[in-house]
């Protein structure tokens, strides 16, 4: 919202209580980082890149949640 952006939506939206998926990561990351460069952040340096097949980590989680204080 302060960045002045819409509401995004996932290109893959899974039912409730659908394990999070790379894809889901990777989009909101993008959206993230779209969002902080809008009110002047720099965009986030992520600690894993994440593709098909690979898990997500806890630090994965904690770098969006960090991203949008």
């Amino acid at each position: 919202a302060a960045a002045g952006l819409g509401a995004f939506t996932f290109t893959d939206p899974s039912l409730s209580g659908v394990a999070i998926k790379a894809v889901h990561m990777t989009e909101l990351r993008t959206a993230l980082n779209l969002a902080r460069s809008s009110i002047g952040l720099p965009a986030i340096t992520y600690s894993y890149s994440i593709t098909l097949g690979t898990p997500v980590r806890k630090v994965d989680l904690t770098e969006i949640r960090n991203g949008v204080k």
